[in-house]
């Protein structure tokens, strides 16, 4: 009776197993929107150039901004730890009036530099490793972004600049092919001189962090 038991229950755990395996072995593709808000952002590492190569700056701080996009994914069948997504989003971190210092071999000057607007609109295509559970889904991913950066005037311009896109995230999934997600985003580019804020004479690395929230259908 007890063996008949055990191999009854054993048959069941291998089913089970079976299930499983099915399920998460599967090709899984799966779209998503999102929308968050800026945690901080500035550029770093300001440098003249052209004829005031050599010169530096100071920090400068960005507006934290709200933060939208969409993105979509597929993990793969045989390696379902790993998949591949393209994600597009937009925020607008804003110049914030502030003092600038410029060092260079005439000395340093310090002068005010006004609050400008600027849009960037990324596109990144990432590599994300996951832990496939039933229900949570932690995960992390790494990627290249291109980033458009443009501004409302066309004296100021716009020019496009690659750059990294970093996330981790946790997704839960309340229903079979819903899933809610949490996810932190990091933006690291360099930023190209819009005339009125940083001349076209200055350039600097752009760095942007960001919370957002969202929510995805997994087919």
């Amino acid at each position: 009776m007890i063996a008949g038991i055990g191999r009854f229950v054993m048959i069941l755990l291998l089913c089970g197993s079976s299930v499983l395996f099915e399920r998460t072995a599967n090709p899984e593709p799966y779209v998503a929107g999102f929308a968050g808000y800026g945690l901080s952002a500035q550029l770093s590492d300001v440098k003249g150039s052209g004829d005031i190569a050599g010169s530096t700056g100071s920090n400068l701080g960005l507006q934290n901004s709200p933060i939208y996009g969409f993105k979509a994914g597929y993990f793969l069948d045989n390696l379902n730890y790993f998949g591949g997504e393209v994600e597009v989003y937009s925020a607008t971190p804003y110049f914030k009036q502030q003092q600038f210092t410029r060092s260079g071999a005439s000395g340093t000057q310090t002068g005010t530099i006004p609050g400008a607007h600027q849009r960037v609109t990324t596109a990144a295509f990432n590599i994300v490793y996951r832990y496939p559970g039933e229900v949570v889904q932690p995960y992390a991913g790494v990627g290249l972004g291109f980033f458009w950066f443009t501004a409302p005037t066309t004296t100021a311009g716009s020019a496009v600049r690659e750059g990294l896109n970093v996330l981790a995230g946790v997704r839960v999934f309340p229903m079979q092919h819903t899933a809610v997600f949490a996810e932190y985003k990091y933006n690291r580019t360099s930023q190209p001189g819009l005339g009125g804020v940083l001349l076209d004479d200055f350039k600097a690395d752009y760095n942007a962090h960001f919370a957002v929230f969202g929510v995805g259908y997994h087919f």
